[in-house]
């Protein structure tokens, strides 16, 4: 009697494809679990790149007009049901142990109901910067210098138990800030059409603020992600109620620490709805996606003295609270447009002194986003709507005691970028579709150094815009409060990226981005006393190094 030992690799894992994706359909779909499987065989060395390779491209291919899909496998494989059969029930088996895959690193329990992965990322980055602004001594030129940086480094565990409940646990230890937590947080995923999140996580904002870190197109998002509410602290509800249509909506405060909060747990909401027509119609390998998202809600920001403490910079009375700042895209020029409202005006000077009074902001942000695929091709589309209405009551400490006002600032700004992005070897966008947003690209082909391989090669521009209503005067006159109110630098700019990467692999990549953007009105660096230095062109060119497991 014949046992599964004798029986050839190809049966094994192709055993267990029949069973998972051809016996409920008439053609021979490829489930996501099916090729899961065939990556874990691939990460376990029971199988080659090119045997995978090869065995998605037959299992893509018809059956003949009349056969069954399983009677098809059989006939191409020359072997009896039965051993089929044996080879289902030895993967389903066999599956369970050793690492997890393709997703991280780490364990699986024997019952299959448990797991742990471990997970990083590194973006190690050069940038060249040509802006034409002088070199200076103050904090802000160093937004205009050229560096080595780590952008990204991040370790961190995330897997279920039992199943259902997920997790995630994930510290940043990039830069000085003591919260390094940069998400956390346990996934009720019972119910996959309405599952309940906690902790902090990416709120459900924009396609392009749901792409991963690893997997974004550029080395950074347009101006439009520097809007959105980011990693928050909150509570969401949200899933995949049919195949195409997603939607999120959370509740979650605006900073990390109770200040933000003061009248509240919370303070902003978000929702986000996504359909895809492609998946929603059934349109083989492409991609028709829509999507609108809204975050809105009151917070609080605290008005402080500058921290500049250059050697020309005076001790400062003036407390003020920034309300928005964009930096320009691809990690260029710092506050290349600035708004703050004025707040108390101390008693005494000070470097990062705080005001008594904070300022309550209502904000409103709308999104619109398209994306469409054919292919190895693909188009992407957002535009933004901001309105920002603060308020700050303020104290002229050191004037007449009991003189109290309240400054009043009415913001309103929006962005919109359009990309065209295609994989030069042949990648497919569709499969990189998940859930209402795009993971990273497979390479048909992984580089192996010494012994071939092509990886996936990428080509892409983006053009990407930023308007805001207050002009970038010096202050804003008649604010209502202590006249310290200002909008700085440019209100409009316009930024064209052009990309190029390399993914050898789909855990590594290098990333090559050229920037180029025009400002309407000449910047200067904010920190500096020199106002008179000033450019209306920003030139960068960066180079991105990128590990994640």
């Amino acid at each position: 009697m014949k046992t599964y030992k004798t029986i050839p690799f190809q049966v094994k894992f192709l055993g267990a494809l029949a069973a998972s994706s051809l016996m409920a359909t008439p053609a021979l779909a490829i489930s996501e679990d099916a090729k899961v499987v065939l990556q874990l065989l691939v990460t376990k060395g029971v199988i080659t790149q090119k045997d995978y390779d090869d065995t998605i491209q037959a299992l893509e291919s018809k059956p003949a007009e009349g056969v069954p899909p399983v009677q098809f496998v059989q006939d191409a494989l020359g072997v009896k049901a039965t051993e089929v059969q044996k080879a289902v029930e030895y993967t389903q088996k066999d599956e369970k142990k050793g690492s997890v895959a393709p997703g991280g690193f780490g364990l699986l329990s024997a019952d299959g109901q448990h797991s742990v992965n471990l997970t990083g990322m590194v973006h190690y980055d050069y940038r060249n910067i040509t802006s034409g602004l002088p070199a200076s001594k103050d904090k802000d030129s160093a937004s205009s210098a050229d560096t080595f940086s780590f952008r990204r480094t991040r370790i961190g565990v995330n897997g279920y138990v039992y199943k259902d409940i997920e997790y995630e646990l994930i510290a940043s230890t990039t830069g000085s800030d003591t919260n390094l937590v940069d998400t956390g947080f346990v996934n009720f995923a019972g119910n996959k059409s309405a599952q309940v999140r906690v902790g902090k996580f990416r709120q459900p904002y924009s396609l392009e603020s749901m792409t991963k870190d690893g997997s974004i197109d550029f080395m950074e998002r347009s101006y439009g992600d520097q809007l959105g509410p980011q990693k928050l602290l909150g509570a969401m509800v949200g899933g995949e109620p049919k195949k195409g249509f997603t939607y999120g909506a959370s509740y979650a405060q605006a900073g990390f620490n109770e200040l933000t909060n003061s009248d509240a747990a919370g303070g902003l909401a978000t929702g986000r709805v996504t359909a895809n027509l492609g998946e929603l119609a059934n349109l083989d390998n492409k991609v028709v996606h829509f999507g609108v998202s809204t975050n809105r809600g009151r917070y609080e920001v605290l008005p402080t003295t500058t921290t500049d403490a250059g050697t020309t910079a005076a001790k400062s009375q003036e407390t003020r609270a920034t309300l928005l700042s964009y930096r320009s895209e691809n990690q260029g020029l710092a506050n290349a447009y600035r708004v703050q409202i004025g707040g108390d005006k101390l008693a005494s000077g000070g470097y990062g002194l705080a005001a008594n009074n904070v300022a309550t902001v209502d904000k409103g942000l709308n999104n619109l986003e398209f994306a469409a695929t054919a292919g190895a091709l693909k188009f992407q589309y957002e535009a933004a709507s901001l309105t920002l209405d603060a308020t700050a009551p303020n104290i002229t400490t050191g004037g007449t005691p009991g003189t109290t006002k309240t400054a009043s600032l009415s913001l309103k700004s929006t962005t919109q970028y359009y990309e065209v992005f295609y994989n030069l070897t042949g990648e497919s966008w569709a499969d990189a579709y998940k859930g209402g947003s795009f993971t990273g690209i497979k390479p048909h082909s992984n580089y192996v150094f010494g012994k071939g391989g092509t990886g996936a090669w990428q080509l892409g521009v983006r053009v990407s815009q930023y308007k805001a209503s207050l002009p970038g005067f010096v202050t804003i006159a008649n604010d209502g409060g202590n006249n310290l109110s200002r909008a700085e630098n440019s209100e409009k700019a316009k930024t064209i990226t052009y990309g190029l990467n390399w993914l050898l692999n789909p855990n590594s990549r290098v990333m090559f981005n050229y920037a180029t953007t025009q400002f309407d009105r000449p910047v200067y660096l904010l920190s500096s006393t020199d106002t008179t230095n000033r450019s209306s062109r920003e030139n960068i060119f960066s180079i991105r190094t990128q590990i994640n497991f």
